[in-house]
């Protein structure tokens, strides 16, 4: 670990500080200088204000003033400086902010890129405030622009590697996990960077218990050694070495890499399924990320296994940014104020590799429907139905009694000796499926329509009527 004391600038000193600061950036000759700085390369001149976009995970709205990049904002940002916005959480309208801080500054080939920036000394003033559009620190006196600079120089070589590496990866922090993604993530994240940074200042005493766990000797040294190491991504095609699959089969790709615990973007094209073959206790794939266990500098090769549901071209592809020391930005406003680290998102070195396989489809069989030559005459055969014919059956004539007085008339009938005379005229048909009627003078048929037909008695039809009253 790294030990020192406090270091704790007077507001005398600061104020002469930030006068020469001042003085610069308002053209004189008098020159600011420090051992950590060097001079910034101006990229690109935008002539008027913009918004920043807020950093990764901001849970909060910043105040417009935070956001406007203009007048002496401006200017920084336009000479190719990181221009501070606003804190990780949110204070309101106060000056003082809480790290890390979120600053914007210009990528090349890119525009404005907004990204989180880790402190390295407990001790110092973020000089990260805004006021009236202009950057200020928590006494209120204008700062100058937030320079790129070679390091915090109280820090070891190894001290920058370790804290490279938790820039770039996520690690435990008690019951959270290290990251940009939230507020949680990212103090968990700022805790382990002071736990290298501050170890011995009194202010870290409290948290000292969880860098001797999360973060001990044993794991700073582990560390050190991944990023002094070369390190390797390799990505082959196993199975089949060459010529295509079916469908049904699986291919299997070889990934050899040395970056352990590191998260590797792995994905399949076209939506075939990937996965580690034979559950390997080596690698585990969480959705897209893979991470290898490991330790040292040579490689340990993951066998991928690919299968596809069509026929076609299949590849795998496996990207990610190896943990270089190159790839993290150091910047400060000057000796009195923070001196930040920053991880670059937008343009780091990338290691990227592909292979592919093709499967061909399998031929699927079909029976062919019957089908009805075109000139073969088609005859409909209707459908008739059998009807039965229910005929009325008639009693004998009888006196009621003990029933309501009902008159009945009877129809003239032939002599009793002489046989019944047969009916004449066409017999009734139904028409279109209704019920077909037929009239005979002087009564009215009893019709019964249950199918479409009329049934009459084969002697003399009866009409029963209520007397009208």
């Amino acid at each position: 670990m790294t030990v020192h004391g406090s270091r704790r600038r007077s507001r005398g000193l600061r104020l002469a500080l930030t006068t020469a600061i001042v003085v610069t950036v308002g053209g004189s000759s008098v020159v600011f200088a420090s051992p950590a700085l060097s001079a910034p390369v101006p990229v690109r001149t935008v002539a008027s204000a913009f918004t920043a976009q807020e950093c990764e995970g901001t849970e909060y709205t910043p105040a417009a003033q935070m956001l406007e990049i203009s007048e002496l904002r401006l200017k920084h940002y336009n000479d190719g400086n990181i221009v501070p916005l606003y804190g990780s959480t949110d204070r309101g309208a106060s000056l003082a902010t809480d790290a890390p801080v979120c600053g914007i500054r210009e990528v090349s080939g890119v525009g404005a890129k907004s990204e989180w920036m880790y402190c390295t000394d407990f001790d110092l003033d973020p000089c990260s405030g805004v006021e009236d559009g202009l950057p200020v620190d928590k006494e209120h006196e204008v700062m100058g622009p937030t320079e790129p600079s070679s390091g915090n120089l109280t820090l070891t070589e190894n001290d920058k590697l370790v804290i490279s590496w938790l820039l770039q990866n996520p690690a435990t922090w008690g019951n959270d996990v290290s990251g940009n993604s939230s507020e949680n993530a990212r103090s968990a994240r700022q805790g382990l960077v002071w736990c290298i940074s501050d170890y011995n200042n009194p202010l870290m005493g409290e948290f000292r218990g969880l860098c001797d766990e999360y973060l001990g000797t044993a794991e700073q040294a582990r560390i050190v050694t991944l990023m002094k190491v070369t390190q390797t991504l390799d990505l082959v095609r196993k199975t089949p070495t060459t010529g295509s699959l079916k469908v049904v089969d699986t291919a299997v790709f070889t990934l050899s890499t040395n970056m352990y615990g590191k998260q590797i973007d792995v994905r399949a094209s076209g939506g075939a399924t990937l996965t580690v073959c034979d559950k390997n206790s080596d690698a585990r794939l969480n959705g897209n990320n893979l991470t290898v266990r490991g330790s040292g500098s040579g490689e340990t090769a993951i066998d991928l296994c690919l299968t596809a549901k069509t026929g076609g071209g299949y590849s795998v592809i496996a990207d990610v940014v190896p943990d270089a020391v190159e790839n993290l930005h150091w910047n400060t406003a000057g000796a009195q104020c923070q001196v930040f680290a920053s991880f670059d998102t937008v343009s780091p070195r990338r290691i990227n590799v592909e292979a592919s396989v093709e499967y061909s489809a399998i031929p699927v069989t079909t029976t062919p429907a019957a089908t009805t030559p075109a000139n073969t005459p088609v005859i409909v055969v209707p459908i008739i139905p059998i009807v039965p014919v229910i005929p009325i059956i008639v009693p004998a004539q009888q006196q009621p009694s003990a029933v309501a007085p009902v008159t009945v008339i009877q129809a003239p009938t032939a002599p009793a000796a002489v046989a019944p005379r047969q009916a004449t005229g066409p017999r009734p048909t139904a028409i279109d499926g209704g019920s077909a009627q037929q009239n005979s003078s002087g009564t009215s048929g009893i019709a019964l329509a249950g199918f479409g037909l009329i049934g009459f008695a084969g002697v003399g039809a009866l009409a029963i009527r209520r007397t009208r009253a």
